[in-house]
């Protein structure tokens, strides 16, 4: 990995339920956070965005659940990335991880690569050890935080302010109870185990914008039980006020975008 004082992006690859990936860049180094869609999808989706599937270095796992590791054993077997995941996600995930892989595991502190320290978050979700991540650089900061069914104050705290910040708008609570799940996923969904709802999302970005973050994009969004256009809604509702320099993005799930940098200029 090259130095970290040249800047981080990051674009996202698709998110929502079928599938989550970000592809971020510190300086001249590539990596993933997650790689839940196929192989032959994920290498597509890095090609639409000019990039090359081969150059990733390092990947960060948040959990093990399919949306987020489906083609990790092809990618470790084909370009021997380091793989970073907590102790419990690697226990879930080891008959995928390949005999000889580089592989490292977070603890509960802090790892620094280069210059670009690498917090692990922990999060409540159905899954082993699930983990947001915080990413911190002399060249900005970025936060990815999904798949999570609520958030306490030592949360918020993690993510004060970075310059970039990828926030779950999974569902809007009314479209979920109506929506065509079975009882029991909705539940799950709805649990403080599952997803945040969109009002949930908002108010955790408004307290990462409340300590300087300009720039959210919101993700994993479910294509059931909400909209685009009505999630960033309820998350410009809850920042009203908190600063003309805001830019709120939708993620999707079947196409790559956006491009977002920690020094990107701002426009109306």
């Amino acid at each position: 990995m090259r130095a970290a004082e040249d800047g981080i992006r990051i674009c996202t690859l698709g998110s929502g339920s079928k599938g989550n990936a970000y592809w971020v860049e510190v300086g001249s180094s590539a990596m993933l956070v997650d790689a839940g869609f196929s192989y032959r999808t994920l290498a597509g989706r890095i090609r639409e965005i000019g990039r090359d599937i081969a150059d990733v270095e390092h990947i960060f796992i948040t959990h093990e659940h399919t949306d987020h590791v489906r083609s990790l054993e092809l990618l470790l077997r084909r370009h021997r990335p380091t793989l970073w995941a907590t102790g419990g996600t690697l226990r879930k995930i080891r008959r995928v991880v390949p005999d000889g892989a580089s592989v490292r595991r977070f603890g509960g502190r802090p790892e620094t690569i280069d210059g670009l320290v690498i917090r692990p978050i922990p999060v409540s979700h159905d899954a082993a050890d699930t983990v947001a991540f915080r990413f911190d650089s002399p060249g900005g900061s970025l936060g990815v935080i999904t798949d999570l069914g609520r958030w306490d104050g030592a949360v918020a705290d993690a993510l004060a302010g970075p310059d970039l910040l990828v926030c779950e708008a999974n569902h809007d609570p009314e479209m979920l109870r109506l929506g065509p799940y079975p009882w029991y996923l909705k539940q799950r969904i709805a649990s403080h185990y599952g997803h945040l709802s969109n009002e949930d999302g908002a108010r955790l970005a408004r307290s990462a914008i409340e300590h300087g973050t300009r720039r959210i994009v919101l993700a994993h969004l479910s294509e059931t039980n909400n909209e685009p256009a009505f999630a960033t809604d309820v998350f410009r509702a809850e920042c009203d006020g908190l600063g003309e320099e805001l830019r709120l993005y939708a993620a999707v799930q079947n196409e790559p975008g956006p491009w977002l940098s920690a020094h990107m200029p701002l426009r109306h």
